[in-house]
């Protein structure tokens, strides 16, 4: 019996014993595959990140017409010469277009800008869009100018309308070329009512440079205004335009009127001294009645005594005015 019950409790050992090493493997199982399970997420959320692309900002419309521009390259091969008012130009504008390998480039768009109207010394300009032939060229004729004028036309690539680029960008690849109308003055003459100033500020009489420098660029035909005292110093130039109507009609073109006025007493310097001068001069067509000129100028001389200071600024402010008329009036 003895026997017996120590067999027996051995065996129930035994039996708690294999027991408690199933929960033992069971528990170490368990913890191996939930330290597996949690190490394949972190290796998969890791993953995920490694294959994660940074994102590439897209170029622009305004950036992809730039691009397109690179190298290119205009250029004026034909430029008419001078013409005067009313009268059409010589020739056309020529332009040719070529890549950064100095090839023409065929169907390429290019704006033109060209004056069509001198309103009170302000250009008026238009603008064409032509498309240069297979050999990457242009042409263009002015239409017959009606005004007097002394600037440029240009030509760059044409922008689209739909785009937002920058004057500063476009501005490498535009080119200019002279537009040069000389005044028909010099056909139709003209009268003058511009008088001079004293220091102290007092009329003194119709300025003689300013007739004498017309005369010398080819305007014979000019002579004071009969109406032309100082009564009419303050006149409104309607009215110093229709007293002098009255009595030339339309014999002369323009009448050119104004004043030639110091700005102030010359000043001495350590040096010497110095002049200033302003000239306010306007023109009217004399058909019409019309002011189509007007134009403020400046001048400054420095001299060793007052003459020569007076003299030099006179005449810089003469070749400033007469070359202001013959390109403005």
């Amino acid at each position: 019996m003895v026997l017996y019950s120590i067999m027996k409790k051995g065996k129930l050992f035994i039996k708690r014993a294999f027991i408690a090493s199933l929960c033992t493997l069971f528990i170490v199982s368990c913890a191996s595959t939930s330290t597996e399970k949690s190490d394949e997420h972190k290796k998969s959320k890791e993953e995920i990140v490694e294959i994660q692309e940074p994102v590439i900002p897209q170029p622009t419309k305004e950036q992809i017409f730039l691009e397109s521009l690179e190298g290119i390259k205009l250029q004026f091969t034909k430029i008419p010469s001078k013409t005067k008012k009313n009268k059409k130009f010589d020739s056309d504008y020529e332009i040719i277009v070529i890549d950064k390998d100095e090839n023409p480039v065929a169907d390429f768009e290019v704006a033109f800008i060209v004056p069509v109207k001198n309103s009170e010394n302000q250009i008026t300009g238009s603008r064409e869009c032509l498309t240069t032939d297979e050999n990457g060229c242009i042409s263009y004729m002015p239409s017959t100018p009606e005004f007097a004028a002394k600037t440029t036309v240009c030509a760059y690539p044409f922008v689209p309308d739909n785009l937002e680029i920058n004057n500063e960008d476009i501005a490498p690849y535009k080119v200019y070329a002279d537009y040069i109308v000389e005044s028909d003055v010099a056909s139709k003459g003209a009268i003058m009512f511009v008088f001079e100033y004293t220091e102290s500020g007092k009329p003194s009489k119709n300025s003689y440079d300013i007739l004498s420098g017309l005369r010398k660029k080819g305007v014979y035909q000019i002579g004071n205004a009969p109406i032309s005292d100082t009564d009419y110093i303050n006149a409104s130039k309607q009215k110093i335009y229709k007293e002098n109507y009255n009595i030339v009609g339309t014999d002369y073109g323009y009448l050119i009127g104004g004043t030639i006025k110091f700005d102030g007493p010359v000043e001495q310097t350590e040096d010497g001294y110095i002049a200033r001068l302003t000239a306010e001069i306007y023109g009217i067509d004399m058909k019409t009645g019309e002011v189509i000129y007007e134009n403020t100028h400046k001048e400054e001389a420095a001299g060793k005594n007052w003459n020569y200071a007076v003299s030099d600024c006179r005449d810089k402010l003469t070749k400033t005015v007469v070359d202001s008329i013959m390109f403005g009036l």
